[in-house]
Order: C-alpha cells, then sequence, then structure tokens
C-alpha cells in the first residue's frame, strides 16, 4: 500500500518482559493521520523512561504534526551543536517509515514546539507525511540548574549534547563538546582546566577520564591563549611555509617529540643524498608569549644534540662493528595460545 494515503497497521503488542529480555525489537506502525487514542496509550506507556537532565524537567507526552515544530531560527536550522546521524547502516527515512522504535527515546522539545533535539527526524517525518508523531515535552527546571547555565542556550546546548539515545541520533563526541565549551566560557570568570571539566561531566556523555581531561585542557588553553597567541594548526602551517618558501616543511615546537621526527627526516635525506632539509617552526599549542619563544629556541638545541648523539653512535659501531640493541621478545597478548604474563622469546 502506497505511504501517500492514510493508512492503519495493527500493532503487535510486545508487553511481556520476556519479549523485552531477549531484545525483540518492538518497532510500531504508525499511520499518517487519525492515530486511534488506545494506541497512543500503548506507545506513552512502552517507550523509555525519559532521560533526566540538569535544567530540565519532563513534563508529558504530546501527539503533534510535525509541520508545526519550529526547527528554524533567524531562517537557519536551530541545531546549535551541528549533529546528525543515521543507526545501525539502514537510512533513518526509512526506519521511520516503518514506525516508531519503542526501544528509542521519542523527539524532544519545548513548550513552545521548540526542538530540542531530533531536528533531523522532524525532517523525515515531513519528506513521508506524517501528520501525528509522539513527543516529549520538556520544561525548564531551575531546581536542577548547573554552576554553567544562565541563559536559556546554555540549557538548550546541555542538554542537545547530552540528548544521544534517539532513533537516528548520535552521540556527541569530544569536538562537539569543545565548540560549546568555547562559547561557554567565553564570559566565565573561572576558565580553568577543573571548571571545563566539572561542565563537562555535568552532562551525559561516554568519554573516559583521559577524553574529559581533552576537551578541558583543549577549552581552558582556548581562552588563554585569546589575544595573546595566535593559534596554528599544522595544515595552516604548511600552508603558509609552502606561500613563502614552496617545499620546506614545518617542525612544531609543542613537543620533543616532534624533533626527533625532523631528525629522522634529516638522516634519510643525508644518507639519501637528497639535500638539505629546510623547514621553519611553529607552535600548535602555546598560550603564553614565553612558551613560543621557549619552542623556538630549543629547535637548535636539540637538533644539534642529536648529531653528537649520531656521531658517537656511529664511532663507536666503527669501532665494535656490534649492534647496541638486543629484542628480549615479546609479552604474550594471543588468548588462547600464548600464556599470560608470560615474555614471548624472538626466534631466530
Amino acid at each position: 500500500m502506497s505511504l501517500d494515503i492514510p493508512f492503519f497497521c495493527v500493532i503487535i503488542h510486545l508487553q511481556s518482559e520476556d519479549y523485552k529480555q531477549k531484545g525483540i525489537m518492538t518497532k510500531v506502525k504508525i499511520p499518517l493521520t487519525g492515530v486511534p487514542s488506545e494506541d497512543k496509550k500503548y506507545i506513552e506507556e512502552n517507550l523509555p523512561i525519559p532521560k533526566v537532565y540538569a535544567g530540565w524537567r519532563f513534563d508529558r507526552y504530546e501527539w503533534v504534526n510535525p509541520s508545526n515544530l519550529n526547527t528554524k531560527h533567524n531562517g537557519f536550522t536551530d541545531n546549535s551543536v551541528r549533529r546528525s546521524g543515521t543507526p545501525d547502516n539502514e537510512s533513518l527515512e526509512e526506519l521511520l517509515r516503518r514506525g516508531l522504535d519503542l526501544t528509542k527515546l521519542t523527539i524532544s522539545i519545548c513548550p513552545e514546539n521548540n526542538v530540542i533535539n531530533g531536528f533531523t527526524r522532524v525532517g523525515y517525518l515531513l519528506k513521508i507525511g506524517y501528520q501525528e508523531w509522539i513527543v516529549a515535552v520538556y520544561e525548564k527546571d531551575e531546581n536542577t540548574k548547573t554552576e554553567f547555565q544562565d541563559a536559556m542556550s546554555d540549557y538548550l546546548d546541555d542538554m542537545r549534547l547530552g540528548a544521544n539515545e534517539g532513533d537516528g541520533s548520535t552521540p556527541a563526541n569530544t569536538s562537539d563538546f569543545m565548540e560549546i565549551g568555547k562559547k561557554r566560557f567565553l564570559n566565565r570568570k573561572d576558565k580553568s582546566n577543573l571548571a571545563v571539566a566539572r561542565w563537562v561531566n555535568s552532562i551525559p556523555h561516554s568519554f573516559s577520564k583521559k577524553q574529559v581531561e581533552g576537551i578541558a585542557t583543549h577549552v581552558s588553553k582556548f581562552h588563554k591563549r585569546q589575544g595573546v597567541v595566535e593559534k596554528i594548526e599544522r595544515e595552516d602551517a604548511i600552508k603558509l611555509m609552502g606561500s613563502f618558501h614552496p617545499g620546506a616543511d614545518v617542525l612544531n615546537t609543542k613537543s620533543y617529540t616532534y624533533a626527533i621526527r625532523m631528525w629522522n627526516k634529516i638522516v634519510k635525506a643525508s644518507v639519501g643524498n637528497k639535500g638539505i632539509i629546510e623547514f621553519g617552526t611553529f607552535h600548535s599549542d602555546a598560550t603564553t608569549h614565553q612558551e613560543v619563544e621557549d619552542g623556538r629556541n630549543s629547535v637548535d638545541v636539540t637538533l644539534l644534540q642529536f648529531h653528537k648523539d649520531c656521531l658517537g653512535y656511529a664511532d663507536c659501531y666503527y669501532r665494535t662493528k656490534k649492534l647496541n640493541w638486543k629484542n628480549l621478545g615479546a609479552l604474550a597478548q594471543k588468548i588462547g595460545v600464548e600464556p599470560s604474563n608470560t615474555l614471548i622469546e624472538k626466534r631466530g
């Protein structure tokens, strides 16, 4: 039957705990218009428990016409965290044509029909022709707000970053948090790593401790360098250096390891008789003038030390004719093949 006209499909009631425990999908067909009241009741009772967000309170479910949902602000899509997604390698449009997934959270809105999350779903619902769909209505809750929620945009951004369990949604990644974090701490007095980490942890996420620390460091340093140091990424450094000296390389003075990589290039170029390696330096992570200066001053000193070390190594080998390393083997890792907590000696 064509989806261009309303239709009704019998809902299979999978209410027993046995079905849920076995993980059977409870996909429910929805007519394009005129959803019976008993079916609405069943759906409302079987959707997942609404998610809890700081600064928000779940109020009720409503059945609305998707065309009445507000997704725009000043003519642009009002999704401040700029996320969308397609689950399980199936197109979201096709999933919505099949109906509503009772294992997933539904679209969330404010009382004024402003969409909080589910922008992509709204677009497909309109394309398919649905005139009724269930939404979760959330109201602002001052009693559960965090120290980082002042303006309404703060409440919306935090909920959108944490709203990642809906049909068609994808979790916010570290880059999403970094971009919102830059905006959030723009006018806040405390821009420390600890403050940013507290903000990240006030929002539902699945990041590791290291990832949270990475977000905090990125946001904190972003604000520390504002008006002090110009941020340069490697891609930009390569383009800029190429405009000054075509073919020249770049060396990031952020870490000692970048100098090691450059020295490896120098050695290979020398052995291969490929000429001099030309490069310019930049610091991708500096927040003060002193960090920039220290990075610049360290380059020649470090490379000269590598040069001396290599000469000393070559002289030692010339005299002894012996390699100065021995590979003892590898720690066991192959489960079912190698005994745990043992050293697999190198063969040959």
